[in-house]
Parts: C-alpha cells; sequence; structure tokens
C-alpha cells in the first residue's frame, strides 16, 4: 500500500463487499416475507386459491431478476476496478501499458494539411456491367 490508490481501490472493493451482502439480505428477506404472504393468504381461503400462488411465483421471480442484475452490476465494477488497478500498476512499474497511458500527442494542422487528399467523387468511374440480352428469356421450364 505504497500509494493512495491502493489504500482507496481497497477500500471501495471492501464497500462493494458490503453492498453486495446487503442486496443478498434485502433478497432473502423479501423473499420470507413473500412467502409468508402467500402461507397467510392460502391459509385464509376455503380452498386454494390460485391467485395468491401465481402473484407469489410472479414475485419471486422479480426479486431473483432484481437481484441478479444488482449482482451483476456490482460484479462488472469489481472487475473494472481490478482491471484499471492492474493498469496504473503496470504504468507505475514502467511497462508497456506507459506508453498507452502516457500523453497523446496534439494534433497540429500541419498534420492535417499532410493527409492525402480523396479523389473526387466524379473521377471515380462505376464499373461497367456487361449489356443485357433483349428480348424475352425463358428461365425454367415446369
Amino acid at each position: 500500500m505504497e500509494n493512495g490508490y491502493v489504500a482507496e481501490g481497497v477500500m471501495r472493493a471492501d464497500l462493494m463487499g458490503w453492498v453486495q451482502r446487503l442486496v443478498g439480505a434485502v433478497f432473502v428477506i423479501g423473499l420470507l416475507a413473500l412467502v409468508a404472504a402467500v402461507v397467510t393468504l392460502v391459509r385464509q381461503a376455503e380452498g386454494v386459491p390460485p391467485l395468491p400462488i401465481y402473484a407469489g411465483l410472479i414475485g419471486a421471480v422479480a426479486l431473483i431478476l432484481l437481484a441478479g442484475a444488482c449482482l451483476a452490476l456490482m460484479s462488472i465494477a469489481a472487475s473494472a476496478r481490478r482491471g484499471a488497478n492492474a493498469l496504473q500498476r503496470m504504468a507505475n512499474r514502467g511497462g508497456m501499458a506507459a506508453e498507452a497511458v502516457g500523453p497523446a500527442r496534439s494534433l497540429t494542422t500541419s498534420q492535417i494539411r499532410d493527409t492525402p487528399k480523396e479523389p473526387e467523387p466524379e473521377t471515380i468511374a462505376a464499373p461497367q456491367r456487361p449489356s443485357r440480352p433483349e428480348g424475352k428469356m425463358l428461365v425454367a421450364k415446369r
């Protein structure tokens, strides 16, 4: 932990881990509440009503999709952070990434003038097609 970037990256990575745990806890609590609501509705009914069961299944699917999307975004963010940290370490060591991370050349007007000009659209001729035979031609027989 020689510079501030690494210490800050560790702190943020730890924070992302806690957010992932929080998402998991909210998912479990929501799923338990949903199951409890469905069980309560089924017990109060005289028969087995299909609507609370279907609503419970749809709610469970929605919870699973939302939790999965949130965890996927957190995973992408963690992967991007690891990649950025690896590039930073390579740049600090003077590796190949130092050239890519370094300042880029500024574009001057002389560089723009040196580029070759494209030919005018009028000078570009389209390839000639062979002429079509005139008259009707039988293509296929029945």
